[in-house]
């Protein structure tokens, strides 16, 4: 199990290290498989997700300490409510009070799917170097593209393009 404090501090030392960019480099062959927690209460994998109705997955790793995540958030949440019927978008805590995070998401004003992963099984699992971490699944459970760093809408639309 990852405590939280070395988890930050390993995340927060990568990211002043690495720049931003995007890898097929994944590190876990079975991400999709990772249990994580809906802020519903309910517990899934991202196999289930995408199982359920066939639609590809844009997963994005993020807390609320990293000013680039919540950068993004808005342009998250556009996409979604331009595609959301075609792709799913889910946005997974990894660090934070379930309470933290939910009122961090109420004042974005976020309706995209949101979890938690607290234990950071998918900053391991995606090989994160930094936060935010964006990985996008295919309509057949592949996941395809790890994307590190910061996107705006015109990038997020261009690797749904590419990859999705």
């Amino acid at each position: 199990m990852v405590r939280p404090v070395a988890l930050v501090l390993g995340l927060l030392l990568s990211a002043a290290l690495t720049s931003c960019g995007s890898s097929t480099g994944m590190t876990d062959a079975t991400v999709l498989d990772h249990p994580f927690q809906l802020v519903d209460g309910g517990t899934t994998t991202l196999a289930e997700l995408q199982a359920d109705d066939d639609r590809p997955l844009v997963v994005n790793l993020w807390a609320t300490w990293c000013a680039p995540c919540l950068a993004e958030m808005p342009d998250l949440e556009a996409f979604h409510r331009q595609r959301g019927d075609e792709i799913r978008v889910l946005g997974l805590n990894i660090s934070d009070s379930p309470t933290r995070a939910a009122d961090m998401t109420g004042e974005i004003g976020i309706t995209y799917l949101l979890g938690s992963d607290p234990e950071g099984a998918f900053v391991e699992a995606l090989g994160a170097i930094g936060l935010p971490v964006t990985g996008f699944i295919t309509r057949q459970g592949r996941l395809a593209l790890v994307h590190q760093g910061q996107l705006d809408l015109e990038r997020l639309t261009e690797l749904v393009g590419e990859h999705l």
